[in-house]
């Protein structure tokens, strides 16, 4: 399992591969709902009353292998995963998904940003195929609930109006995300869709299911140079710098610090 000073590497590596991006992935698009694709079945009993049913309760269950496998809060953290990024010519969420045919969407601003939760950075990866891109994976929690003090414990916190994945502008309602990666959002809390329904916060919609997820996840792809961490090798020392500092700072961080996304990113945290 990673520990935190993992974590943080792996998350400088996350801001490197972003602001190595160019065209319209360099930037950010607008992030008005965030979006939870699954099968019409699982919103159903979600949605149904009584005894078999939810009662409109969206409750969170344990996350699955999926991403990294040293990833902290595998098979150890409840939540439920939300998408953020948005379709570059409509700037609305993709009209497919291999998760399912039903998609409930949720305003951003107010699950992310009204109430007082907390973010941790948690993951970033790709799978074998790089069709679908890199993902950044953030953690929110409920300040004081057993999933904060887990990944106060085991993850590296970010601010919510300074990083470099999402964030909101003060003033504005409308948050941010990166078009450099896909960000997902692992919420900690169970939602009540029923009462996001009835503040009008919540809609669904139908979508094209283009596939399936697998049932324990996707494993990361372990050969990628952009996300994973580099191995100690004392073979490796003849090539560093002759100052002391240098032997103990992975090459990656060199070309951080050596780079215009240095200076952003030390704003961002």
């Amino acid at each position: 399992m990673y520990s935190k000073e993992d974590l943080e590497n792996l998350k400088l590596k996350a801001i490197l591969y972003l602001h190595s991006q160019r065209g319209q992935y360099s930037g950010y698009q607008e992030c008005s709902v965030i979006y939870r694709n699954k099968s019409s079945s699982y919103f159903n009993n979600i949605m149904r009353s009584g005894r078999r049913g939810g009662n409109g309760i969206m409750a969170t269950y344990i996350k699955d292998n999926n991403g990294d496998p040293r990833c902290p809060i595998n098979n150890r953290l409840d939540g439920l995963f939300f998408s953020c990024n948005m379709d570059f010519e409509t700037g609305k969420p993709s009209k497919d998904s291999p998760f399912g045919e039903r998609r409930l969407r949720i305003d951003a601003y107010e699950m992310l940003f009204l109430d007082d939760y907390r973010m941790y950075f948690s993951d970033f990866y790709c799978f074998n195929s790089n069709k679908r891109g890199h993902y950044v994976n953030i953690v929110v929690t409920t300040p004081g609930s057993e999933a904060d003090d887990f990944c106060k414990q085991h993850l590296v916190a970010i601010s919510r109006k300074k990083n470099p994945f999402i964030y909101c502008r003060r003033g504005s309602k409308t948050p941010r995300v990166s078009c450099g990666v896909r960000v997902e959002i692992f919420f900690t809390d169970d939602v009540n869709i029923k009462e996001l329904l009835r503040e009008e916060l919540a809609s669904f919609e139908d979508c094209e299911c283009t596939g399936y997820s697998k049932p324990n996840g996707l494993p990361k792809n372990l050969n990628c140079p952009h996300c994973n961490l580099e191995e100690s090798d004392d073979s490796d020392t003849e090539s560093c710098s002759d100052s002391d500092d240098s032997n103990s700072v992975p090459s990656y961080q060199y070309s951080l610090q050596n780079s215009w996304s240095w200076r952003y990113y030390n704003e961002c945290i």
